[in-house]
């Protein structure tokens, strides 16, 4: 019988992971219209086959020369007609713009960004979380900053708000970007960034995503004060929390600092050292998402674009390198990548 197995084992075709080469710096293009894809700081998800690129729709704004150089509305970057838009591809080049799957007519007024989607294991519900600024005498009120959260039955949108502003959350007063990890047990975790002081903790979620769970625990400080654009993944058992020093919309990037914990999402987290230098992306943190066989960070290009246009600035992408104790190889700048999915 052996000889008989080996030949069918033979005989079997073999599987091989496809790839993607992705250029950093060209921008991500629509491919029936040819238009650049407005989505930025936003995530990734990879769902039956196809790659579902969430972001904060900017619109065609000129960009300010120092990034977050005014909060008034109308400088770009804090107009109120952003939306949260979606791109998806089967193969991480050939992109389809599908919309806005929220839209300003269908979230509450203010500035918004950083969209987040995950989905419940308990609902089936994608679950969208974004922050919002309200706006006071003409200005964003980062004091009065909050999280709103939308569902929708399918990825495609469109999202529904339910929660227009999230409370229970252990921020000491504002809440900043945050990050919406599912664990491989269906629960899940917000990591999140503190306005005021920039520290960052990660706190467990009701079942459907929708806000804090009642009595749930709260992890340590993660690192210190002054850095935002956290990011939460696992890999191979292990948990991980990245952000970087705070950079508002600036054109010279910002670094990415990696912490990692064994057991428990809620840590405790221990540095495990710098990933890219800001001089090595010029790009500021925003997600780490699976391709299904590779862990690929990304981040936007502020002020990149040609043109100027917020729009249109580009994205850097590049696959995580792990050592065999799970600690992340320095990058540096590569005009393309191959991803592996």
């Amino acid at each position: 019988m052996a000889p008989v197995l080996l030949l069918l084992l033979l005989l079997q075709p073999a599987v091989f992971a496809r790839q993607a080469n992705v250029s950093n710096i060209e921008p991500r293009r629509d491919v029936h219209t040819n238009a650049i894809l407005d989505i930025h700081d936003g995530n990734t998800m990879l769902i039956n086959s196809t790659f579902f690129w969430f972001g904060a729709g900017y619109g065609p704004c000129q960009e300010m020369s120092s990034g977050c150089a005014s909060s008034a509305v109308g400088s770009c970057g804090f107009n109120l007609n952003h939306t949260v838009n979606l791109a998806t591809s089967p193969d991480l080049v050939h992109w389809t713009f599908q919309g806005a799957v929220l839209t300003v007519e269908n979230r509450p007024s203010g500035i918004l960004f950083s969209p987040w989607v995950a989905q419940s294991n308990a609902t089936g519900l994608y679950v969208l979380w974004v922050n919002i600024l309200p706006v006071v005498a003409g200005h964003g009120d980062f004091e009065a900053s909050r999280y709103s959260v939308a569902t929708s039955s399918s990825p495609y949108g469109p999202f529904k708000v339910v929660s227009p502003n999230v409370t229970g959350l252990a921020y000491q007063q504002l809440p900043d970007a945050a990050s919406i990890f599912v664990d491989d047990d269906g629960k899940g975790y917000i990591a999140f960034t503190h306005e005021t002081t920039h520290i960052n903790h990660v706190q467990e979620l009701t079942p459907d995503l929708l806000g804090p769970l009642p009595g749930g625990k709260v992890s340590d400080q993660i690192g210190p004060g002054n850095n935002e654009g956290i990011l939460m993944f696992k890999r191979n058992g292990v948990y991980y929390i990245g952000y970087g020093l705070c950079c508002c919309f600036c054109g010279t990037g910002t670094n990415v600092v990696l912490y990692s914990a064994s057991g428990s999402p809620l840590g405790p987290y221990t540095l495990r050292g710098q990933v890219v230098a800001a001089s090595d992306w010029h790009a500021q943190t925003g997600s780490v998402w699976f391709s299904g066989v590779d862990y690929v960070l990304c981040g936007d290009r502020w002020q990149s674009a040609p043109d100027h246009l917020k729009a249109h600035d580009f994205t850097y992408c590049s696959p995580l390198v792990f050592n065999a104790d799970g600690s992340v190889q320095p990058q540096q700048w590569q005009d393309s990548v191959v991803v592996q999915y």
